[in-house]
């Protein structure tokens, strides 16, 4: 673990330096910094970190972790608050928005328990104003989105005893797998997995595992069938715009 004093020079030199200079002084002092990585205005105070080329992380993060670990052109956005005993792996390309609040609770041993990683695949992203607790490890299988805004994962609960002040915790990680999309709002619960390639409508609370791939929507949560592929479904014209980035439908009015 590095000292307080490496700290606070990691924190000073991501947040005053230009990336091209922060990056020798990074190595300097420890730290793996990849060519063409670029920090915003943050404040990052870190045991480690580890940035492939082309990783970046944009303007008013606060990053207060163990270990940081960016993959090739993976991102951190901006207006970011992270923090706690915890390590960030993101994979290849994957990426954190702007405005997520991904919290652990110390110390460890007294408040959490154990090791706890925030984990993202390829091509996995969160997108903007979430909330992600990390008491125990999240894992994002690759090419999955939590999308929208306003969603919540949890990695611990409470239960209180019938009568009486006294209560007790339950902790479980939760493992989300591969192309799995999450709309807006949801609140997924401690202990929960999955399945890739599930679809997880806007406003549903996941309280237990979805083993299966489809579609689950609205509350109690059921599992309706997976939309046919674009080329067997009437009602969908696809975009043909050049500018575009990404494979876009207009769905037809009934």
């Amino acid at each position: 673990m590095k000292s307080f004093f490496s700290k606070i020079i990691t924190a000073f030199t991501v947040l005053f330096l230009p990336s091209f200079l922060a990056r020798y002084v990074l190595n300097f002092l420890g730290h793996n910094i990849g060519l063409n990585c670029s920090f915003g205005f943050s404040i990052i105070l870190v045991d480690a970190m580890l940035m492939q080329q082309g990783a970046k992380v944009g303007h008013f993060n606060f990053i207060k972790v163990n270990r940081l670990l960016m993959r090739k052109s993976a991102r951190i956005g901006r207006m970011n608050i992270i923090k706690g005993p915890l390590s960030v792996l993101l994979s290849t390309n994957a990426a954190i928005g702007n405005a997520n609040k991904i919290l652990r609770a110390g110390p460890v041993g007294v408040v959490t328990i154990g090791s706890s990683y925030l984990k993202l695949g390829e091509l996995s992203k969160i997108t903007s104003n979430h909330y992600i607790d990390c008491t125990k490890t999240i894992r994002l299988g690759a090419f999955t989105t939590l999308a929208g805004i306003g969603s919540q994962i949890w990695t611990h609960g409470y239960i209180h005893e019938l009568v009486g002040a006294d209560r007790y915790r339950i902790d479980s990680k939760v493992e989300i797998g591969d192309n799995v999309y999450i709309g807006a709002g949801c609140i997924i619960s401690m202990g929960v997995k999955i399945a890739s390639g599930v679809i997880v409508g806007a406003g549903v609370t996941v309280a237990k595992n979805l083993d299966e791939a489809g579609l689950y929507v609205s509350s109690a949560i059921r599992q309706l069938p997976r939309p046919l592929p674009p080329d067997q479904r009437s009602d969908l014209m696809q975009i043909t715009k050049p500018r575009l980035s990404e494979r876009v439908y207009a769905k037809s009015a009934k």
